[in-house]
């Protein structure tokens, strides 16, 4: 159901820029997703329906993070949003900074498990992009490790992102890429989400996204690396729960090895240590 008129005023949003209907491919439910303006400063903030007729605001932080396992799980008491990672990236790239994101249902729909999907949204409702500047100083190193994987954030004269990944698939093996903001944002939003071919057909993805088999995948990839530059894709995302944007961020990330929790561990330290 879309934000009644009465509850927009309420909540005091601003311009309806965008809108998407369509099946969220984990919960197989309709969803609804009503993108409007913020003021400035108030950074990317999910309104969920509470059943009673309000909503439930929920920022995108990492203190509101509720599960890590898949993919990145955001709540309050009993309200969950999911797969919000992808979106955040968009977002991110795109330079959208600042907005109320309303969202009737358990997921952010996933489409083909990349961020393109949001961005050609944005394109096609005239939101326009805009420059993101690095101006916030990192003044120390920050460190997350767990065991043989670890993210530090360096500090550094612009926003930069490096990935080690290592799998052991006859196509992948180590492989290493870095983005920074003076490339293409297409060399990151149109990479697809991936992950074992078993895996996905019990989650009924099999169709969508990218399976790997054992000796290869179940669609051609975009790019010979395609899976390391989600990778990035997913790291750019999860930074975004520092509570701004992380292109602002003069740091260089390195990754070696991480995943969704060890983000949100960063993005933690990272609104800690940094004054926004």
């Amino acid at each position: 159901m879309a934000v009644a008129e009465d509850l927009r005023k309420k909540l005091d949003l601003g311009d309806r820029l965008a809108t998407f209907k369509g099946p969220g491919l984990t919960s197989k439910q309709e969803v609804l997703v009503e993108i409007f303006g913020a003021a400035k400063g108030t950074g990317i903030v999910f309104l969920l329906p509470d059943g009673q007729g309000d909503v439930v605001k929920v920022p995108a932080r990492a203190d509101m993070v509720v599960n890590t396992l898949r993919n990145v799980v955001l709540g309050v008491d009993r309200i969950r949003l999911c797969i919000v990672e992808h979106f955040l990236c968009a977002a991110v790239l795109w330079g959208l900074d600042d907005a109320y994101v309303y969202v009737d249902g358990p997921e952010m729909p996933l489409g083909d498990g990349s961020s393109e999907f949001w961005i050609r949204l944005f394109e096609a409702s005239g939101i326009a992009r805009s420059a993101v500047s690095a101006d916030l100083e990192l003044k120390e190193t920050i460190t997350v490790e767990r065991g043989d994987r670890s993210l530090i954030a360096i500090p550094a004269e612009k926003f930069s992102v490096t990935y080690l990944m290592d799998w052991k698939h006859p196509l992948i093996g180590q492989k290493w890429q870095s983005w920074d903001s003076s490339k293409d944002i297409k060399d990151i939003y149109e990479n697809r989400t991936f992950g074992m071919l078993q895996e996905h057909k019990m989650l009924g993805l099999d169709k969508d996204v990218v399976s790997l088999t054992e000796d290869g995948f179940t669609m051609p990839l975009k790019h010979p690396d395609e899976p390391v530059r989600h990778k990035l894709l997913d790291l750019i995302g999860d930074l975004a729960l520092v509570g701004v944007n992380p292109m602002r961020i003069k740091a260089r990330f390195i990754s070696i090895k991480g995943g969704h929790e060890m983000d949100v561990d960063i993005a933690g330290k990272l609104r800690r240590a940094i004054t926004i």
